[in-house]
């Protein structure tokens, strides 16, 4: 069990590293002929207020564009890189994202109700802009995203239910994990002190490393994790 549990967890991270992979390779397509992601170089693009609600969008850059209060409402965004972008006040409500990278974008005022997520990256990017009702929202529905060493102390995660996540190094001290479904996350070096896991499912998760002193299991369910060099 516990074998098919690693298998379980590599398999998603494989599967997770492959969706990312498409952005985290813009910066070398440029200039060299690779078409396999970028195909279009909108860096610091000013679509201030624009609306884009309902539009497809594929293979662009816009790192660091100015995309204040725009509005991606039921839009479809695949490959699109936003690091560093100016998302404040945006409207991704509805929308289904794939492939798309927010690390160090600002999102304060942004709205997420109603996403589906494939393969985003918000590692290394700071959530405490948002309430924790588009926290809630952006883990709601996700496959395969990136979380990894995110402060989500305190937040508001029950009843998610997210399948191939990385979420190493994440902070969830005192987070309300409750009713929530993990299926081949990965937890590593993950921090749960004071977490909330009532009712709270891990399937083929890691642990590895994670710091679980004093966590509370009862009334979790634990099907194949691994908990090797877990802390006491």
């Amino acid at each position: 069990m516990a074998a098919m549990g690693r298998f379980i967890v590599f398999f998603a991270a494989f599967a997770a590293a492959l969706l990312v992979r498409g952005v985290a390779l813009a910066d070398d397509d440029f200039g060299n002929g690779n078409d396999r992601c970028i195909h279009t170089d909108a860096r610091g693009a000013d679509w201030h207020g624009q609306d884009r609600s309902g539009q497809t969008l594929e293979y662009i850059d816009l790192r660091r564009a100015n995309l204040r209060g725009i509005r991606f409402a039921n839009a479809s965004l695949k490959c699109v890189d936003l690091r560093g972008a100016d998302l404040r006040g945006a409207k991704f409500n509805g929308a289904k994202l794939t492939g798309v990278d927010f690390e160090g974008a600002q999102l304060g005022g942004a709205t997420f109700d109603g996403v589906h997520l494939v393969g985003i990256g918000l590692a290394r990017n700071t959530t405490a802009p948002l309430p924790d009702a588009q926290v809630h929202a952006l883990m709601a529905s996700c496959t395969g995203c990136d979380f990894s060493r995110a402060d989500l102390r305190g937040r508001n995660l029950a009843r998610v239910d997210i399948t191939g996540a990385d979420f190493s190094a994440a902070d969830l001290r005192n987070a309300d994990l409750r009713d929530a479904s993990f299926t081949g996350v990965d937890f590593s070096r993950a921090r749960f002190a004071g977490a909330r896991l009532a009712g709270t499912s891990f399937v083929g998760c890691s642990l590895a490393q994670a710091e679980l002193g004093g966590v509370d299991f009862s009334g979790s369910r634990l099907t194949g994790i691994d908990l090797s060099g877990d802390d006491p």
